[in-house]
């Protein structure tokens, strides 16, 4: 077998996939491999097999794995992930995360050419043709579990399924509108790329349990609740203004006025600081006692 093969497995997949929903499969983009006995090519068939199944493909072969002949709920080719990332980042040996990861690949390349590190082109050659059947059963899979699409009596429905679940497979950048607008609401200055970055996945799931009617507010729901988790309910302004704005000089005083606008909640507070600042721009007189902030 080749990495020709492979290719045109996928491509097969791609146009079993076509026919009944968009859209199918996008285009990989890395770099192919461009022979299969050394490190360089072993490598770039890891990083073309994990954008597959983890970027590309990854919704389709999600939906196709729970039908017959497949039938399994076990994720696919977790390896292929720890090979990628022992490859290209930095583990620490002090992570209890990052040293299952090592052990992972080690165990595959073990298992694969007979040593847990590869050094020999004869190494790499073992590893390369063990990874190019693994993906390529998983193709050959999934292209006849297709068939159940077009099936006479579940087909239909089997179809408007996995178009429901390309429908809701958004880009990660889809969200940041929600992200803007929860720290707009709560006065926090934050990138939204950077917290979707450890929430997409979660992000993702919260879609596509969502009632079509529901999207924009159950969104809205959970990506407020989790910009507030991401700032641990911090208050929107620091101490230091909020003591210029209440006029507080007394350590006492501005722990319990700090401890009753974290109470009311980050918006409130906003709300109740706002006002603050409106009456403090508006006259210079003492501002008016902070008595109820939840009003």
């Amino acid at each position: 077998m080749t990495f020709g093969t492979l290719h045109s497995d996928l491509n097969t997949l791609r146009r079993r996939l076509a026919v009944h929903v968009k859209p199918a499969l996008a285009e990989i983009t890395v770099e192919a491999p461009r022979g299969d006995a050394d490190e360089l090519s072993f490598i770039r068939l890891v990083a073309w097999g994990y954008v597959m199944l983890n970027e590309t493909a990854r919704v389709p072969l999600g939906f196709l794995k729970s039908l017959p002949p497949w039938s399994t709920a076990a994720a696919l080719l977790p390896h292929v992930g720890a090979l990628r990332t022992s490859m290209s980042h930095n583990l620490a040996f002090d992570s209890t995360r990052d040293v299952k990861t090592m052990r992972v690949a080690s165990d595959w390349y073990s298992r694969s050419c007979g040593v847990g590190s590869p050094v020999s082109d004869s190494h790499w050659k073992s590893c390369f043709d063990a990874l190019l059947k693994e993906l390529s059963d998983l193709l050959a899979l999934a292209i006849r579990a297709c068939d159940l699409l077009i099936d006479p009596t579940d087909g239909e429905r089997l179809v408007v399924e996995l178009q429901l679940r390309l429908d809701r497979e958004w880009p990660g950048h889809r969200f940041d509108r929600y992200v803007d607008r929860a720290v707009e609401k709560f006065g926090y200055g934050l990138n939204p790329v950077e917290v979707r970055g450890s929430r997409l996945a979660e992000w993702r799931k919260v879609l596509a349990a969502a009632r079509e009617d529901e999207i924009e507010q159950v969104m809205t729901q959970r990506i407020e609740a989790d910009v507030l988790d991401y700032m641990c309910h911090a208050l929107p302004v620091s101490a230091d203004e909020i003591a210029q704005l209440l006029r507080y000089d007394d350590k006492a005083a501005l722990a319990a006025a700090l401890l009753a606008l974290r109470a009311a909640g980050p918006e409130a507070a906003r709300s109740v600081l706002d006002r603050l600042r409106d009456l403090s721009s508006a006259s210079t007189a003492p501002a008016t006692p902070l008595t109820n902030v939840s009003s």
